[in-house]
């Protein structure tokens, strides 16, 4: 009888696990010409004032980091944002080559920053935060009808 307990929380800690994974891109385009994703299966969370979102960006040319061998085709990030101080912090970042394999990730929140310090950037006027929280919130800061 305890394999079989073990056996299925095994299934379902995996099942989990590989759900999380699992993103849904919605396209969103600066009025700057710019051009990113955004994961909208996490926006289906948001409760408050306080959410986190995976932003993806592709690089043309490709980019280059000190620390990180070869070239940078793509990244995703996991944002962490404070609606209420219109700030932002980064718990995680992967990078990817031209083949779509990870060759770079970090995790920032591990552990977890204190609330005092989580949020260190403003966002600013024509960024990609803030071209996604128009999108979502809309020109009078109004949550739309979807996110509700």
């Amino acid at each position: 009888m305890l394999k079989i307990i073990f056996i299925i929380l095994t299934f379902y800690v995996s099942l989990s696990a590989q759900q999380n994974d699992e993103h849904v891109w919605k396209v969103l385009n600066g009025d700057d010409g710019s051009k990113f994703w955004y994961d909208v299966s996490t926006i289906d969370t948001i409760n408050g004032d306080k959410f986190n979102v995976w932003v993806l960006e592709t690089y043309k040319p490709p980019r280059q980091y000190d620390g990180i061998d070869g070239d940078v085709f793509r990244s995703k990030t996991l944002y962490t944002i404070n609606l209420t101080t219109v700030r932002y912090g980064i718990l995680k970042v992967q990078y990817f080559n031209m083949t779509n394999q990870e060759i770079f990730s970090f995790d920032y929140d591990n552990p977890m920053p204190p609330e005092s310090i989580r949020y260190p950037y403003p966002v600013t006027n024509d960024s990609k935060l803030f071209y996604l929280i128009k999108e979502l919130y809309g020109p009078n800061g109004d949550q739309n009808q979807r996110m509700n």
